[in-house]
């Protein structure tokens, strides 16, 4: 099984630096709590909880605490999570990625400080449901955008923007739009930070460049072997094919698509050949990327064990890991999808 570096429930964790990675793995967990505030005191200690948006129709939610030094906003998003059904039928995953997912259909991003841009039609459609969430803290009318406008920018503070899977790929989205539209507003505001991990790219190789020049601080890392980051990039789903050696070997594993039975490895090259006209790309900017070790349980050549080698290396903990940062055992596990 995975090793995890945990903290008991109920124990304290002293804070890292707020302008650290370390802090943005911890945002980027805590948007998975079923305990938001009890959470926030465990690993971010004396940071208040100030903005707690109710969870969209599509399931994606997000949170703003500040630190103790009233310097720090800092955001997590947690996304949808996927069907537990993925995990053993490759056709459900094909199609979790190409229509749930909706990497398929690419609109204009208006939101750009350079050059044009293109995302995926799913990523516009959590970013737009993102966007027009609502306090649950209180009646307040305030936006995230417009809380952040109001209490950060106007206040010169840090806006630390962070999130895991799809949560960070609704941060990157997020972090694009909130720059550029106070760019558009003609505010200068230079301090926005951004943490992602095992994030799947949500846009064009626009996108990423656009990003990439605009928020300097933002750091994005990547597990080896953790597929969901390198969809739908072509050049690295053709990667995914190979990860896992000696077993569970995709090779050596068959799959049905279409009626057509085919290697584990097929499926996924076909998969990636038809991510191939939308040119998604992912950042370069501060890219991390790092080997985490096969979970010695799954290690068979069946679909069933590749898709839960998959899971175990998604998970959030193994980021934490190699950051150095402990979760407890029930946060560590709702930030996993096995």
């Amino acid at each position: 099984m995975m090793e995890m570096n945990q903290i008991n429930a109920g124990a304290h964790y002293p804070a890292p630096s707020p302008f650290s990675p370390a802090t943005g793995v911890l945002l980027a967990a805590l948007a998975y709590s079923d305990n938001l505030s009890g959470d926030l005191n465990i690993h971010l200690p004396n940071w208040t909880l100030v903005w707690q948006g109710k969870v969209t129709e599509d399931g994606n939610t997000g949170f703003i605490a500040l630190d103790p030094t009233g310097q720090y906003y800092g955001m997590g998003f947690r996304g949808s999570l996927p069907p537990l059904d993925i995990l053993e039928d490759w056709y459900a995953f094909a199609n979790w990625v190409l229509e749930d997912l909706d990497v398929v259909t690419e609109v204009d991003w208006q939101y750009t400080n350079s050059g044009t841009a293109k995302i995926s039609h799913g990523a516009h459609t959590a970013f737009t449901n993102i966007t027009g969430m609502t306090n649950v803290l209180t009646d307040s009318k305030l936006n995230l955008f417009d809380y952040l406008k109001t209490n950060a920018v106007a206040n010169n503070k840090h806006v630390i923007i962070a999130g895991h899977s799809l949560g960070g790929n609704i941060a990157n989205v997020f972090a694009s739009y909130f720059v550029s539209a106070l760019a558009q507003a003609g505010i200068t505001y230079l301090n926005t930070s951004l943490f992602t991990f095992a994030a799947p790219a949500p846009g064009d190789s626009g996108f990423s460049r656009d990003l990439d020049s605009k928020i300097t601080n933002a750091w994005h890392y990547e597990n080896v072997n953790d597929i969901v980051p390198k969809f739908p990039v072509f050049s690295s789903v053709l990667e995914a094919a190979t990860l896992y050696f000696p077993s569970p070997s995709s090779s050596k594993i068959t799959v049905t698509y279409h009626g057509d039975t085919l290697s584990l490895y097929d499926g996924v090259l076909v998969l990636g050949t038809l991510l191939v006209p939308y040119g998604y790309k992912q950042q370069a900017r501060n890219y991390k990327v790092f080997l985490n070790a096969l979970d010695s349980s799954y290690q068979r050549d069946t679909i069933k064990d590749w898709f839960l080698q998959a899971g175990s290396q998604h998970a959030l903990v193994n980021y934490a890991n190699y950051l150095g940062v402990n979760l407890d055992r029930k946060l560590a596990a709702r930030s996993s999808v096995i």
